[in-house]
């Protein structure tokens, strides 16, 4: 019996290790760790294109816009909203399923419009959304976000739209 139980040890810890983060009712308190980040997303063009942007809404609720464009170099931009808004976020992202959704969303092979779209000039920038709440973390990716190439849910961009929302109002008040 000895000799099995190294084998139903590592049996268990597999088959607990192995499940995937289940999304569940979380209270969403003071003390939830709480991080929210966009990268990428629309094009490279133009005569000063973008080659970095990254928008990070931190737990405490700064709001960190690091960008960086060909001609004119990085730009870091602080921006504030308070902790209440960053949870009602958090709240939102979690309503509307976001740590149910698959890790990437990519043209459908039979899509020759969306494969030809990812080869174009100026091209496609993925997108990528990362959400930290309490212990659950997720990270998803569409390689083409723009209306109608890629059959993404509708929740992935009410969640996009909302941080957006959440970083455009941070940035009137300052």
């Amino acid at each position: 019996m000895a000799k099995y139980l190294p084998l139903s040890i590592l049996i268990l810890f597999l088959v607990v290790g192995c499940n995937p983060v289940k999304e569940s009712p979380q209270e969403i308190g003071g003390s939830t760790f709480i991080q929210i980040k966009l990268e990428g997303g629309g094009f490279y063009g133009g005569y000063n294109p973008v080659t970095e942007n990254i928008r990070t809404i931190k737990t405490t609720g700064e709001i960190l816009i690091h960008t960086k464009q060909l001609y004119t170099g990085d730009r870091d931009v602080t921006l504030f909203t308070s902790r209440d808004e960053v949870e009602k976020l958090a709240g939102f992202i979690l309503d509307n399923g976001f740590f149910t959704l698959k890790d990437m969303y990519d043209c459908d092979p039979s899509n020759e419009e969306c494969n030809q779209r990812k080869k174009e000039y100026p091209p496609a920038i993925p997108l990528q959304v990362d959400v930290t709440i309490g212990n659950m973390r997720k990270s998803v990716t569409v390689t083409v976000f723009e209306k109608g190439m890629i059959d993404y849910p509708e929740s992935f961009e009410a969640i996009v739209d909302r941080i957006n929302e959440l970083i455009a109002r941070a940035g009137e008040q300052d």
